[in-house]
């Protein structure tokens, strides 16, 4: 408070702020005394917020758990460490009870921790990646300055560069490190809202070129450049880039993997995303002389996409609900498009059969594109079939929604079984789903969404503002 003493006092010359101490009789008798006193009431009230931040920091940096899961045991709360990994296990690494379940990267994690030695690099992106999520879904937000995350982050990159700088072999660690790193930025960048850039995966693609004569020797080493090339592929459709040239030189190392559909649709989608960026010279002078042959292997991708579907398993057809009546109220108010809603074997084949969707919505706009520098007779009709393709595929992700997110409206416990999703006559809703919808299916259908937004000027009336809708409910459940 001010000292009073004249010409500055003491304690305004100490703040380096104007004394408000009036300086002679006349501004005594006409200084403004409303002034006077909102100065005095706002310092009370940044006195009193700054004390009441002061408590929630200390209280945020030893309370870490607000979205709490009964799979995570009660330890001490000196041990966060622990206490995030083993959230991690139980949840995002936990086993799955379907027979050839796929579960990208993530399934090659548990195998290479089981023979991993304590000072693999794997051990500090896994505390970093595990700390990041506990601490997502909880009051304490990984972009926050008390975050336990970026010091394991920290130690990650320290180990992976002491690795290379030892001229050490490029193996299954050091790429699954940098998987998991790239998902720990991912999920700062998705708390956020802030564009994720992708270095380690850039950082992968470059390590994996300089492993490509090193035999491959353990079982998870096709399975692990599988995964760092399907975020290369998704990050190129995502971002409107070309794929790497070195991508192309991994296909000696991986022809003796099984051909899933998963590994198919990763080596169509590689073209696809090439094709669209050799689509934006179609606005160049050169324009006429590249259609032909842009047009001819865009119709290729389409019906080698259309292929594909045959050769999924039968497991990964999914059910198609019709009947109204038989599901819940709360689903249909939440989120549900259109007159029917799909259930599918497990939240991955759902993210790989929408990905398939936004992959022939990629190459549909290429087509739409080829076709407004063609005039023949047959144009318009070509142009009508690939608009009702391209909203019958936006259909198709959006009729899958209640699947991803059930009725979940708002923050909820990360193994919530009240809350309800659609279900196949009298079949309960397996256990693991419960989870796996929670942890993964929110993130899942916000990068199929941004794929659909492509498609704005094309959608039905109506169709867009739901979208952003359910984005936005997205980020209400998990950034609240």
């Amino acid at each position: 408070m001010c000292d009073k003493v004249k010409p500055t006092c003491s304690y305004c010359q100490k703040k380096d702020v104007p004394c408000w101490l009036p300086k002679s009789e006349f501004e005594v008798a006409w200084r403004d005394q409303n002034q006077v006193a909102s100065e005095a009431v706002r310092r009370r009230v940044t006195a009193r917020h700054r004390l009441a931040s002061d408590k929630k920091r200390e209280q945020q940096s030893t309370e870490l758990i607000r979205r709490d899961s009964s799979e995570v045991p009660r330890v001490l709360p000196q041990d966060p460490e622990q206490y995030a990994l083993t959230f991690f296990f139980d949840t995002y690494l936990r086993p799955s009870t379907l027979s050839n379940h796929q579960r990208g990267f993530f399934g090659c994690v548990s195998p290479a921790l089981a023979r991993a030695a304590p000072s693999s690099v794997l051990w500090p992106a896994i505390n970093a990646c595990a700390q990041a999520l506990l601490e997502a879904w909880s009051f304490l937000n990984p972009n926050a300055p008390q975050s336990l995350a970026p010091p394991y982050y920290i130690q990650a990159i320290a180990a992976i560069r002491r690795h290379l700088q030892n001229a050490e072999d490029i193996d299954d660690d050091v790429l699954l490190a940098t998987m998991l790193l790239d998902m720990y930025d991912r999920i700062r960048s998705f708390c956020s809202a802030r564009p994720h850039k992708s270095p380690h995966i850039k950082g992968s693609a470059a390590m994996i070129e300089n492993r490509r004569n090193i035999p491959i020797t353990t079982k998870t080493s096709p399975s692990t450049l599988l995964a760092v090339r399907s975020r290369i592929v998704e990050d190129a459709l995502k971002n409107g880039e070309s794929i790497p040239t070195n991508v192309l030189t991994w296909t000696p190392v991986i022809q003796n993997t099984p051909r899933t559909a998963e590994i198919e649709l990763g080596a169509i989608n590689m073209e696809v995303a090439n094709l669209q960026v050799s689509a934006v010279q179609l606005k160049t002078p050169r324009t006429a002389a590249l259609v032909p042959g842009l047009l001819a292997k865009a119709i290729e991708l389409d019906r080698r996409l259309i292929a594909w579907t045959a050769t999924i398993p039968d497991e990964w057809v999914p059910t198609h609900i019709w009947d109204l009546e038989s599901i819940p109220h709360s689903i249909r108010e939440a989120g549900f498009y259109g007159n029917h809603c799909t259930v599918h074997r497990s939240i991955w084949t759902a993210d790989t059969l929408n990905l398939h969707c936004t992959s022939r919505i990629t190459v549909g706009l290429v087509i739409l594109t080829c076709l407004e520098h063609v005039q023949d007779s047959a144009t318009d009709i070509t142009r009508m079939e690939t608009l009702t393709i391209l909203q019958s595929l936006a259909d198709t992700v959006c009729a899958s929604i209640p699947f991803h997110l059930g009725d979940r409206t708002e923050v909820r416990r990360i193994d919530d079984k009240n809350i309800q999703y659609p279900q196949i006559g009298e079949n309960l809703t397996p256990d693991e789903h419960y989870v796996a919808a929670a942890a993964f299916g929110g993130i899942f259908l916000m990068h199929r969404f941004v794929e659909l937004l492509k498609l704005a000027p094309f959608l039905r009336p109506g169709q867009l503002p739901w979208i952003l809708g359910q984005m936005g409910r997205i980020k209400k459940i998990y950034m609240s």
